[in-house]
């Protein structure tokens, strides 16, 4: 009723070195799209902004004001942490930055002195805005 198969088992022996496949390509460091994005947010600052805003809503300092202090933090930590040496400072990852941080402000209905509070307002104005700039901004901007 049951045949013996018609072929043997060899023991499984590794291919010779010449034959060995292609090393793997070296691992890419993501889209360079999404890194340049997410390189727009100065997040140290804006993690200070939001612990300190309804405190400075109650001081003379008020909530325009502690904008205004935390766009100059954005200013310094950026110019710092874009310097190299014999190079300077990347100005235009400072300016980058200092959009993104106006922006990021005016959507969570924050404001600075003399401009007001625009986005209480304008609210798809600045949705448009905050679209179109982290859309393009990856394109021209290629610092670190």
């Amino acid at each position: 009723m049951f045949e013996k198969a018609p072929f043997r088992v060899r023991a499984l022996q590794p291919p010779p070195a010449a034959a060995a496949a292609p090393a793997a390509p070296p691992a890419q460091q993501g889209d360079p799209y999404l890194t340049r994005l997410v390189k727009l947010i100065p997040s140290e600052v804006i993690t200070l902004y939001l612990a300190f805003k309804t405190t400075a809503a109650g001081t003379v300092l008020s909530v325009a004001g502690w904008a205004t202090v935390c766009l100059v933090l954005v200013i310094l930590a950026r110019a710092v942490g874009s310097y190299e040496k014999g190079k300077g400072v990347q100005i235009m990852g400072v300016l980058v930055s200092i959009v993104s941080f106006v922006l990021w402000i005016y959507a969570t209905n924050g404001y600075f002195p003399y401009l007001g509070p625009i986005a209480a307002n304008n609210t798809g104005l600045i949705s448009i805005g905050i679209g179109v700039w982290t859309f393009v901004v990856p394109y021209f901007y290629e610092g670190k």
